[in-house]
């Protein structure tokens, strides 16, 4: 099966209270990463909360 462009794809996930850090900490060590798109999530459950992100990109 032949992926083409989607072979080259790669996925982080970031998971955590403060995440805006941790993204900013990870762009600034893999400047050399395209960028293709950052989605971000956040769910609720009774008193716990969680926020992910997911940086997807592709390295030259």
């Amino acid at each position: 099966m032949e992926l083409g462009l989607a072979a080259g794809l790669k996925v982080k996930q970031i998971a955590g209270e403060h995440i805006d850090d941790e993204i900013n900490q990870w762009l600034a060590n893999n400047q050399d990463a395209e960028i293709i798109d950052i989605k971000f999530s956040a769910s609720a459950q009774h008193d716990e909360w969680g926020v992910d992100a997911l940086i997807i990109y592709r390295n030259e």
